[in-house]
């Protein structure tokens, strides 16, 4: 066989051509060959050493035709790393130079770890897997400064690896992880199956799945001797605080049924200017950080030209109603839901503006339905309906509308696309508007457990721009470059969730497919991802003690919405890990604990000394109650795992080394020990967390707060009769801190009042505990500020919370104990 000659040698210079091409193997289906071989790597590459030394002590021969001879290319026995710097330095000096201490192998320690494939059976998808190149990419193997064709390369096997493993019947027997349906979601029937409603893993009534002896108790022990007189006034409690805020939530009919027309009835119920300006202050500090809807400057010129008589049309009003009323949740004593109006009303009353705003919509026809003005008045009525919704699954409906409203419109499509005829500044307000449209509806979605109503990759929006909105203006030409992520503007809260919007959307499609996953690796990459997006939301709003107070409070606030955004859609991902399945990765249990802990301690930041603490108190509770509440309940699993795992004697003296710092900070914990907390300090959480849901008790949260007390009682705990004692304690509490917190009539609760009884003895160091002994001044924190009953918040399904569809038992005990708390 005749070899090529010298003057026939392949051009260096011709990528991707490897020396001695013609006896390799195209990329891929040889089982030697990498990732380098296919990227046009320098043509000298380097002799394995002992081939060299082979080739050396070999005498050479005068034969010309054996010195140009092929040799047979031999299998690469060195790791990717070692080739990649032994070609760099051949690229520079020459072969000769190499030393023997360039081919040495790598230690264990440095070696990258190896990828485990599923097994691929038959032989069409071994053949097809060939064709596919090599597994791995070249970050997974130490190419930290790979060039980006290479990179994008091996992204591209990846995607079609996956593709092909899903698709093969190895993959299809794999079994699925073991979860519990019963700590995922719920439905309860009634009326034959005529009426059914859907729960989720968030759900306060599916958590409680997890507490097999509180449900026992609310069972079997609620209609005991010892109990029924303090769960009926329990039960007649609840029934009170509901229908105040049933009647709250009644639209004033002398505003709603009224035949003036709907201009002059919105006029009369709005508040005079000094309040506005308030109100409109608290939804701009708010809800209009991370939902942008509106240009603050084109608003606030139609502000002014509105209090000065000179505002023409009728699209400004709708908007200012529904404003005023979303910041009344915030801003105002009443929260929003007090029935009257007049020049010392400091708010509106929410019901009544969503009522006349929506019968404004309604009167809307033909080419007003797609009108900007008219989808911008859509989101504000849907957020000032998110402060006092009956149910999230009515908003989730609603956004469902207002989301394919949009696409109608083409804000899914990027405005590029429809050059010249969208301005730039229209195009900006509509990348706006979308993605605050997508972020309601991950949210809503999140808190239903339900689909998001839209995908990745069904939209080309781009991200709006890190820009202030005085840069932006109508009769703008050119858009001005986006300033840097780290650079505080008017959008830079919204700029910064759209970057992780399609993180998010991929958890939320997940949750609706956790029965199918297989394994932790899909779950563990899309949790790595938001845990590293968490962290950096603290190098955007860092904690600087040397800034003012309301600068602190505003560095806060900021911190707390972005964060708050990015740990629930992480909380749903791992929480049917974290407490359904017995086998969870470390990194999946660690990060829940953490990120629930993190929930419940944003208040602790904080100084309480702060002229406006209780303010952002009570906005606190009102933006995250649910939220509280399930990290409450997880809590207590964890505190149950806890003390389970160290009974014994000398128990207290572990539950404190179990603690890895003396400060338990959330974000210094080591990968090496055992536990993030101690129980103790876990209890002590719950504690803090069940003060302030008590203080703002409102609508049906009484349920919710009877539930967590039974739960956090009965994993304290093993002994019956002192799990017994202590949830009579503890519930007595709740109905003596309910009624003060909303200043009812105990004549209207029971007669007499139950004394709780004394605490037990190993609890007596228990800072709740002694704070709630009969005769003992409660802390002032127990006592609400204004007296009166606070309504259920934003994102909350103030319904009445039907627990018989639990299980058949709690049929019996809601049916026929407490009637009064059943639907």
């Amino acid at each position: 066989m005749t070899t090529p000659s010298a003057n026939h040698a392949p051009d260096d210079s011709t990528p991707g051509l490897a020396p001695h091409a013609a006896a390799v193997a195209p990329m891929g289906l040889s089982p030697n060959s990498s990732a380098y071989d296919a990227q046009g790597l320098p043509m000298h590459s380097p002799v394995p050493h002992s081939a060299a030394h082979a080739t050396a002590s070999t005498p050479t021969s005068t034969n010309p035709s054996a010195a140009r001879s092929v040799k047979r290319p031999r299998p690469v026995k060195s790791c990717t790393e070692c080739r990649k710097r032994k070609l760099k330095y051949s690229a520079e000096h020459d072969s000769s130079a190499l030393s023997d201490a360039s081919d040495a192998e790598p230690s264990d320690a440095q070696r990258p770890a190896k990828r485990n494939c599923a097994p691929v059976g038959g032989q069409g998808n071994n053949a097809g897997s060939a064709n596919l190149g090599p597994p791995f990419s070249s970050a997974r193997n130490g190419d930290i400064n790979g060039a980006s064709p290479l990179q994008e390369l091996a992204s591209r096997v990846d995607r079609l690896e996956n593709h092909v493993l899903i698709k093969s019947p190895s993959a299809a027997e794999m079994p699925r992880l073991p979860l519990s349906p019963a700590t995922i979601r719920g439905l309860t029937v009634k009326q034959g199956a005529l009426q059914t409603r859907f729960f989720g893993q968030s759900s306060v009534r599916v958590l409680m799945n997890l507490f097999d002896e509180a449900k026992e108790f609310l069972a079997n022990h609620a209609d005991s001797a010892e109990f029924r007189d303090l769960m009926s006034a329990l039960s007649r409690l609840h029934k009170l605080i509901l229908d105040s805020y049933k009647e709250s939530l009644t639209p004033m009919t002398v505003y709603v049924e009224s035949t003036t027309p709907v201009r002059g009835r919105m006029q009369h119920v709005l508040p005079k200017r000094e309040v506005c300006d308030k109100l409109l202050g608290s939804y701009i500090h708010t809800t209009e950080t991370i939902y942008r809807i509106i240009h603050m400057p084109t608003f606030m010129a139609q502000y002014e030209m509105y209090w000065d008589g000179k505002l023409q049309g009728d699209t400004f009003l709708p908007q200012l109603l529904a404003i005023c009323a979303t910041g009344s949740r915030f801003e105002a004593k009443s929260k929003g839901l007090r029935k009257s109006i007049g020049t010392e009303f400091d708010g509106v009353h929410i019901p009544t503006a969503c009522e006349l705003v929506k019968s404004w919509l309604h009167s809307l026809k033909g080419k007003q339905l797609i009108d900007f003005t008219t989808l911008q008045t859509e989101m504000l009525l849907l957020q000032a309906m998110r402060m006092t919704a009956a149910r999230p699954q009515v908003l989730w409906t609603q956004l469902g509308a207002i989301l394919r409203m949009a696409m109608t419109m083409g804000m899914h499509r990027d405005p590029s696309e429809f050059e010249p005829q969208i301005p730039v500044f229209s195009a900006e307000m509509r990348r706006r508007m979308w993605f605050s449209i997508l972020e309601l509806d991950l949210h809503v979605s999140l808190v239903c457990s339900l689909p998001c109503s839209i995908r990745e990759g069904d939209f080309t929006c781009k991200p709006p721009s890190n820009l202030n909105d005085k840069e932006l203006f109508p009769e703008m030409v050119e858009l001005p470059p986006s300033r840097p992520i780290d650079n505080g503007t008017d959008n830079q809260i919204q700029c910064y969730a759209a970057m992780t919007v399609g993180i998010r959307l991929k958890v939320v499609h997940m949750l609706n497919r956790i029965d199918s996953i297989r394994d932790y690796n899909e779950v563990l990459e899309l949790g790595a991802k938001l845990e590293l997006i968490s962290e950096d939301i603290g190098y955007l709003f860092p904690r600087n003690n040397s800034l003012s107070d309301s600068e602190q409070s505003k560095m806060w606030r900021c911190r707390v919405i972005l964060d708050m955004h990015i740990r629930r859609p992480l909380l749903a991902l791992y929480r049917p890990f974290a407490l359904g399945s017995v086998d969870a990765p470390a990194q999946i249990t660690r990060a829940y604990l953490s990120s629930s802990m993190v929930i419940l301690q944003y208040l602790d930041e904080l100084d309480p000394m702060l002229a406006h603490y209780q303010s952002v108190s009570d906005m606190y509770h009102l933006v995250l109650k649910r939220d509280m509440l399930q990290a409450s309940l997880s809590l207590c699993y964890y505190i149950r795992a806890g003390l389970q795992s160290n009974a014994g004697p000398y128990s207290n003296l572990k539950l404190a080394a179990l603690s890895p710092e003396p400060f338990d900070d959330a974000r210094s914990y080591r990968a090496e020990t055992p536990a993030l907390w101690s129980p103790v300090r876990l209890i002590k959480t719950v504690d803090k967390s069940m003060d302030l849901l008590m203080r703002n008790v409102g609508g049906g949260d009484v349920k919710d707060i009877v539930a967590l007390s039974v739960v956090l009682a009965s994993v304290q705990t093993t002994a019956h009769e002192q799990k017994l004692h202590e949830i009579r304690r503890m519930l007595t509490v709740v109905l003596e801190t309910c009624m003060r917190a909303t200043n009812t009539n105990p004549e209207l609760v029971h007669s007499p009042l139950p004394h709780p009884p004394p605490p037990l003895s190993i609890n007596n160091s228990h800072p709740y505990l002694q704070a709630q002994v009969p005769g003992q001044q409660p802390p002032h924190y127990m006592l609400h500020p204004n007296g009166m009953a606070a309504a259920p918040t934003q994102d909350e399904e103030s319904m009445i919370w039907d627990l018989e569809g639990l299980d058949p038992s709690w049929d019996l005990y809601w049916g026929q104990i407490m009637p009064l708390w059943s639907s």
